[in-house]
Order: structure tokens, then C-alpha cells, then sequence
């Protein structure tokens, strides 16, 4: 068997169906889909396995909710195809993707990974290309890959595990313990996708776009509570991330970019939350998060003057490390006046 398809599913019954269609609608039918119920309520459960009747292809692993991470990695372990490929519930992958991806492997004699590019869709069904990280096929081999490596923190196109085919070999390698890890729910892909692309001894790029990341509206953003806030903080990822600067040795201004990211994260998450909770005691309670446990202390101690933050970030994080609720919320409150006024400019002027 060619490929193993690997679906974390957490109450997605609604999606469930696009999903498994979308799969069983590939140009080449070498494959083996795997549903990971993640511990969802009985109805998507369910869905799970009549799907799993319907197509002897599929194969559904029920298991305790642990999170994405832990997920994957049990879809991984039960995998049986020479490549693993990752979907998520609520997107879809075109119907020629893994046919194009079959070809690569035979054009490249059997690369360790493939990384191929997406397409975003939005609610109303328009689509919009993604950029590329290259414009052109390239192939990273053991020496060439420190190009490669240096993308994980210029931005964020590399990070997606569902933009990869991975040898199933190539996860037995050198891979640390993400165990720890398995609470989080962002930054986990970025995760993985290091510890394959420094496993893998070769890795081929093509610039098709055979993935489709569907945006819906809704945030996991929108409930605050202190153990929500807690499933972003990734600062416990730090040392991992510098040992992998340091192996593959990234020039020193990629550590400033991984500091500056903590305090970018720590103030996307306070953003999100906050423009999501409507009581003002939700809003107090955000405000007064320790803030200071999201970044690093390496991170903290030079954040003033990282010239990858901008004024606006260093400004906001200044606020959260004091818990000052009178300047978040009149920061906040600019915020949504110029936003208004941008939107206003745009109905006057034509």
C-alpha cells in the first residue's frame, strides 16, 4: 500500500463525510484512510464507524481525548502505508493530490519526505491560493537542508504537517519526546515538522497546491478560562526549538525571530481572546493571566529591543506583564476605532 491518510477527529461529524469523500474520490486508490476519534461525544463517534462500514479502506482507531498531537502519533504507530500523509476533519485534499505525489516518488526514486502547497477556502466557496515557499521544484538533501530549516521562523508555510508526505520510516529516527507536549493546541505541527525534515536524508518541494485549508467563522479563542489560555502557551517548547537552531546552525538572528514569535503568540492569543468575550468579567480575568509564563525568560529579557517585534507588540506586551487593564482596553478601544474608521474611508471613497 502506497499511502496511510491520518485523521484526528474530535466532535467533527458534520464535516465527516466531506472528508472521507474527498478521499475516496482520488485519482489513485492506493491508500488507507485512517479515522482517530479523539474521544468524541457518541454521535461522532458513531458517524466514525458507519463510514468505516461503507468503505474497507477506511479504519477508524477510538481512543481518549488527548489532543491532536496525540492523534497523529497513534495514527502514525497504526499506519501500514509506505507514505503518511495528514488531513484534517473540516478540510479537504484535491482529487489528483496523491496521484501527483505517486508520480514524485517514482520520478525521485523514493524520496524520505514530499512538501506540497494548499489553497485556502473561505465559508462562501471562494478559493485563494496560498503563496509558495518556492516557485519551483527543488530537492533538499542532507547538506542543503539547512535552507530548509531556516523556514521554520521566517513564517509559518512550513510548519503545516498536512502539507507532507512522510516515509513511515523516517519517524523512528532521532524523534524527541512529545509526550509533554500533548496538551497544546497550536505550535504542535511546527513540532513535528522539524523533528521529520532533520529525519528525513532527502526532501522534494513541489509547488502544487493539493491541499485545501477550509476557513470557517468560530475560534477556540472564544471561551476564556485560565486552562484555555493555557492549551497556547508554548513556552515549554523553547529548548527544543534552540537545540534545533543550534544543530542546524542557523544563523544567531534566527533566535531573535523564535524570541520575538513567544511575544507575538503570547499577544495574538490575548487578541483573540479578548475581541471573542463579551461580559467584562471575562475580560478582567484575561487581563489579569500571568502573561509572563508564555514567554521564556531568555525572551523576556531582551523583548524591548528585538527588531522583529513591532512598536504595537512591544507596547501591548509591556501592558500584559503588568496586567494593565485601563491600557490593554484603551489600546483595544484605538484599535477598533481605526478599524472603523478604515471601513468608513472605503464607503466614502469608492
Amino acid at each position: 500500500m502506497k499511502f496511510s491518510i491520518v485523521v484526528p477527529v474530535f466532535n467533527a461529524e458534520k464535516y465527516l463525510s466531506g472528508c472521507v469523500s474527498c478521499v475516496a474520490a482520488q485519482t489513485e486508490p492506493g491508500f488507507e484512510l485512517i479515522l482517530v476519534d479523539d474521544g468524541s461525544d457518541a454521535p461522532c463517534a458513531a458517524a466514525c464507524d458507519a463510514l468505516q462500514k461503507t468503505d474497507g479502506r477506511v479504519r477508524v482507531l477510538h481512543t481518549d481525548n488527548q489532543g491532536p498531537l496525540a492523534a497523529r502519533l497513534r495514527g502514525i504507530a497504526e499506519a501500514k502505508g509506505d507514505y503518511v500523509l495528514f488531513l484534517d476533519a473540516d478540510d479537504a485534499m484535491e482529487p489528483t493530490c496523491l496521484q501527483t505525489l505517486d508520480d514524485a516518488i517514482r520520478r525521485y526514486a523514493s524520496p524520505d519526505m514530499l512538501i506540497f502547497s494548499f489553497r485556502y477556502e473561505d465559508p462562501d466557496g471562494a478559493v485563494t491560493p496560498a503563496a509558495l515557499l518556492f516557485g519551483e521544484e527543488r530537492v533538499f538533501e542532507e547538506k542543503g537542508k539547512r535552507e530548509l530549516c531556516g523556514l521554520f521562523f521566517t513564517g509559518t508555510l512550513l510548519n503545516n504537517v498536512w502539507t507532507k508526505a512522510v516515509k513511515r520510516e523516517v519517524f523512528s529516527r532521532r524523534t524527541p519526546d512529545l509526550a509533554p507536549f500533548a496538551f497544546l493546541r497550536c505550535a504542535e505541527d511546527r513540532l513535528l515538522s522539524m523533528a521529520w525534515v532533520a529525519n528525513a536524508a532527502d526532501i522534494v518541494f513541489l509547488p502544487e497546491r493539493l491541499y485545501r485549508y477550509r476557513r470557517f467563522p468560530g475560534s477556540a479563542t472564544r471561551v476564556f478560562s485560565p486552562d484555555a489560555v493555557e492549551r497556547f502557551n508554548t513556552a515549554a517548547l523553547y529548548p527544543t526549538e534552540l537545540g534545533f537552531i543550534r544543530r542546524w546552525a542557523l544563523p544567531q538572528e534566527t533566535v531573535l525571530r523564535l524570541q520575538a514569535s513567544y511575544v507575538g503568540q503570547a499577544v495574538y492569543v490575548l487578541d483573540r481572546f479578548y475581541r471573542n468575550i463579551g461580559e467584562k468579567d471575562g475580560r478582567d480575568r484575561l487581563i489579569a493571566y500571568p502573561w509572563k509564563t508564555f514567554v521564556p525568560a531568555q525572551c523576556l529579557q531582551n523583548y524591548q529591543t528585538n527588531p522583529f517585534l513591532s512598536d504595537a507588540q512591544k507596547r501591548l506586551f509591556s501592558m500584559m506583564l503588568i496586567n494593565d487593564g485601563r491600557g490593554i482596553r484603551k489600546y483595544f478601544r484605538h484599535k477598533q476605532t481605526v478599524k472603523r474608521l478604515k471601513e468608513l474611508k472605503k464607503k466614502l471613497i469608492p
